[in-house]
């Protein structure tokens, strides 16, 4: 039997959240991003969720044997981390539906982020064009999904609304908001096109300016306590505010793209010391 070919185009599987592009493997905006650039802040991180799992299991601990316990202590960064990608996933898709259907129902223990994102796009009156659709760039070879491309008339010009020019919108449930998102922002905006619905590429809409949504619950009690004194609800912090700004940007993308793509060749480095030569005494 014949194998079938692979599709052409770019493919996304959301199992492991990877690309293929062209049937071949391409790597996405956020890996490139996170490989490429240093994240000092998350040693001191984990180190804090760590000690916070010890002194929130005392008891546990005392019962434990040491390698256990070191073991238990050192992966907890990752349920932290987990807990907050799953919260952050169902918000990403409530706040699509609503954005793109004008209505959702949001279960009790996230209906504080969905309530503050209906009113940032009331009060910013933002008008969806795109949301959720993956993209790809061939010639600087890395796939991704956007999250919103929109207009507004507070945001830009009547003459950038007249020529078809949209603003980017990324939203992040994350504690706090960053400014490499404005790399992330800047490859969705260079991509050369997306996938529509029906699984077509369609060039990508002109981009004037990014921004990042923080989406957070309206209140600060217990788990969300975590947002500490950021404000209430949905806030919207500017990143590019020009397509030069946003060239800008993307060519800092494309140093981080670089280094995270010529890892493996660092690594073939400096692997094997050289032996030191012998050398035969000639006669005098």
């Amino acid at each position: 039997m014949t194998p079938k070919p692979k599709p052409a185009g770019l493919v996304f599987n959301a199992g492991n959240h990877t690309y293929r592009l062209d049937s071949k493997p391409v790597r996405g905006v956020t890996g490139l991003i996170g490989a490429g650039i240093p994240k000092d802040n998350l040693i001191p991180w984990a180190a804090e969720v760590a000690g916070t799992w010890a002194m929130d299991h005392l008891d546990e601990l005392r019962t434990m044997d040491r390698a256990n316990a070191i073991q238990t202590m050192r992966m907890a960064w990752r349920k932290v981390r987990d807990d907050a990608g799953i919260t952050g996933t169902a918000v990403h898709g409530l706040a699509e539906q609503l954005a793109t259907t004008g209505e959702v129902e949001a279960p009790d223990e996230l209906a504080g982020y969905i309530e503050g994102f209906a009113d940032f796009l009331e009060a910013w009156q933002i008008t969806p064009v795109l949301t959720e659709r993956p993209c790809g760039n061939r010639t600087d070879h890395f796939g991704g999904t956007f999250d919103m491309l929109a207009t507004s008339p507070l945001l830009l010009t009547p003459e950038q609304l007249a020529d078809g020019w949209v603003v980017q919108v990324d939203l992040k449930t994350s504690k706090g908001v960053y400014g490499e998102t404005a790399l992330q922002t800047a490859a969705y905006s260079k991509a050369e096109f997306y996938v529509d619905t029906d699984g077509n590429e369609q060039p990508m809409p002109k981009v004037a300016k990014t921004y990042v949504a923080h989406v957070t619950p309206m209140d600060r009690e217990g788990v969300n306590a975590r947002y500490g004194d950021k404000p209430l609800g949905t806030t919207l912090y500017p990143l590019a505010g020009s397509p030069e700004e946003i060239d800008e940007h993307y060519s800092w993308f494309l140093a981080a793209a670089f280094t995270a793509k010529t890892a493996k060749l660092r690594d073939k480095l400096a692997r094997e010391p050289l032996t030191v030569p012998t050398h035969e005494l000639k006669a005098a």
